[in-house]
């Protein structure tokens, strides 16, 4: 699943994360040619496997529309 913050740099998102106790990843998840091509300065990633629970997911959710309200997107 993708999307965007319009105007949000990934690593402020990151950072805006972190003080909410959620551990993402900014950068470029070593795919520099791609995100050149594409014009994109960086991403940022949540990784999720079997063991996230659906309030670990709930959460995550509820985070990134509080990113979204803080960052006027």
């Amino acid at each position: 699943m993708a999307f965007t913050l319009e105007g949000v740099h990934p690593h402020d998102l990151t950072t805006f994360a972190d003080s909410r106790g959620l551990a993402l990843r900014g950068g470029h998840h070593c795919t520099q040619p791609l995100m050149r091509r594409f014009g994109v300065p960086a991403t940022t990633r949540a990784s999720f496997y079997f063991y996230n629970t659906e309030e670990e997911v709930d959460r995550f959710i509820a985070i990134l529309r509080d990113a979204a309200t803080f960052f006027g997107s």
